[in-house]
């Protein structure tokens, strides 16, 4: 990946450089109001990257290998850094906004690469920087940042020379170690391999087939042999436990929804560009560059929808920075869509303005969009909910610290905060890293599992973490009520989209002479 502020059109122009150091400079002003940003599961990587820093393993209980950290490759990151004696969170942000920044840098040179308007690049490029649900991410300290970089960057190399996919050693690498910070993104080497496949009617396409193909194979392919000897499983556990809880046409229609909503809010304008361009501008759009004339430009077509339609299968409820990634992707395609369409198959300098003109015009419309939803809804959000982690599970977790024994177990459905201040064992009631779970998590909800005690039949926690919509509701809904003592409740008051509303959680201590009692009545 050459960072070189060069192209294949030669040296940035004046106009593209203004808009990178405009976008740079708003990315970077825009990411300030969330630098307290933090969520439960930034906690979950810094508990993995603790213990492997420390020597006791990728683990998040000591001595439990449950494949739970869905990104090793950021997990590893922030490992480095706390073993060089920094603090783990701090690590974590500081990665997060050279990611954010660097996804900045990319997009225009994607751009660059695909689009032939100086002005045109420099917008579109500024769009994206104002771009939400990216400046939401950025500082929470998740790994999503680095995803969206290392897609970005093998997309770059993959539109380099005149044919797309004539870098693939290049652009293999990238999403291989993309792959290692979001799963989805295997997807992608899969469609890449399919791809490369079906494009080797010649010797140059079997030799981009193997050199496509083998930095996967020795990047991931490395990974995936030591998740098998050291987790004896290929897949994180995570895939199977957030797939639980939901089945029937109604929740995969509502899954769909979602992801509609979460697209449109951010990217709408966008989508509509391109769903235009599309049906006006017909074969040309497609057919716009005949370097693209191979199997593989259909590569960031399939991947923008394979992804969400994997999402919606798998009844997995997601999130924006599970569609984060596709993004940008899918801005590529409805940036060089609309200028084909908005150009024809003129190249004359009215064309250039006429696209100068609109496009600026929808970039600004664009930018309005993000900031609207930056403003409405990205910082009330990290402000309510941050400060509300600040105020619950995080002093709580620190509580355990004081008043348990190292050899206590705590059983809770949010496991970040909990087990990286207690420094306890933790019992995950969601079952991402609790494998023993997930069975009674596809039979009953997680509230009727909770209440009826599932996890007894494997485990038998000291503690016990609960989740409802009021105070103390364990204890109204389960006939083992007499085993618990209320030790106190904090609450949040959005736990965002997949748990949209208020939420209390209850702290119990558990008698297991009284539950086994309980247990033994008819």
């Amino acid at each position: 990946m050459t960072f070189a502020l060069y192209g294949p059109l030669g040296p940035m122009t004046r106009i593209e450089r203004a808009g990178l150091a405009a976008a740079l400079l708003l990315a970077a002003a825009l990411m300030w109001p969330l630098r307290h940003y933090v969520t439960d599961d930034t906690f979950i990587h810094l508990h993995y990257a603790r213990h492997l820093a420390t020597g006791q393993g990728l683990v998040f209980n000591p001595g439990e290998r449950v494949y739970g950290c869905t990104s090793p490759l950021w997990v590893s990151l922030i490992a480095d850094g706390m073993a060089l004696g920094f603090d783990g969170l701090r690590v974590a942000r500081v990665l997060g906004f050279l990611a954010t920044l660097w996804s900045v840098v990319l997009f225009l040179q994607l751009m660059r690469r695909n689009l032939r308007t100086p002005a045109l690049r420099a917008a579109a490029t500024l769009a994206w920087a104002g771009h939400a649900w990216m400046l939401r991410w950025s500082l929470s300290g998740m790994e999503t940042p680095l995803a969206v970089a290392l897609i970005l960057a093998g997309f770059v190399a993959f539109t380099e020379g005149k044919q797309w996919g004539a870098r693939p050693v290049r652009t293999g690498a990238l999403w291989a170690l993309a792959a290692l910070t979001r799963p989805e993104a295997a997807l992608l080497l899969v469609l890449w391999g399919i791809f490369l496949l079906v494009d080797t009617d010649s010797r140059p396409g079997l030799q981009r087939l193997i050199f496509g193909t083998l930095p996967p194979a020795l990047i991931y392919g490395t990974w995936l042999l030591f998740a098998r000897v050291y987790f004896g499983t290929l897949w994180p556990q995570t895939l199977q436990a957030k797939a639980a809880g939901g089945a029937g046409l109604a929740y995969h229609l509502s899954g769909l929804w979602r992801q509609v909503r979460i697209v449109g809010a951010t990217d709408g304008l966008l989508a509509g560009l391109l769903a235009v361009a599309l049906l006006a501008g017909g074969r040309r759009v497609w057919t716009q560059r005949p370097a693209a004339q191979r199997a593989q430009r259909l590569l960031p077509w399939v991947w923008v929808i394979a992804v969400p339609a994997l999402y919606v299968a798998r009844g997995v409820p997601v999130l924006s920075r599970y569609l984060l990634p596709l993004l940008p992707v899918l801005g590529w395609l409805a940036w060089r869509a609309g200028e084909c369409w908005s150009s024809g198959s003129g190249d004359t300098p009215k064309h250039a303005f006429r696209t100068t003109v609109v496009g600026g015009a929808l970039a600004a419309l664009v930018l309005v969009q993000n900031l609207a939803v930056y403003r409405t809804v990205v910082v009330p959000h990290v402000d309510s909910f941050s400060a509300a982690l600040q105020r619950s599970l995080i002093p709580w977790g620190r509580w355990f610290a004081a008043h348990t024994p190292p050899g206590t177990t705590i059983a809770t459905p949010d496991i970040g905060a909990i087990a990286y201040y207690s420094r306890r064992r933790v019992l995950d009631l969601a079952g991402l890293v609790t494998p023993e779970m997930v069975p009674y998590l596809l039979r009953e909800t997680p509230e009727q599992a909770v209440a009826n005690f599932s996890f007894a039949s494997f485990s038998r926690p000291d503690y016990v973490v609960d989740r409802a919509p009021a105070a103390d509701d364990l204890r109204r809904r389960s006939r083992f009520a007499a085993c618990l003592t209320i030790l106190g409740h904090a609450s949040v008051p959005n736990l965002g989209v997949s748990r949209p509303g208020p939420a209390v959680y209850t702290f119990y201590r558990v008698d297991w002479a009284v539950f086994d009692s309980l247990a033994a009545r008819p």
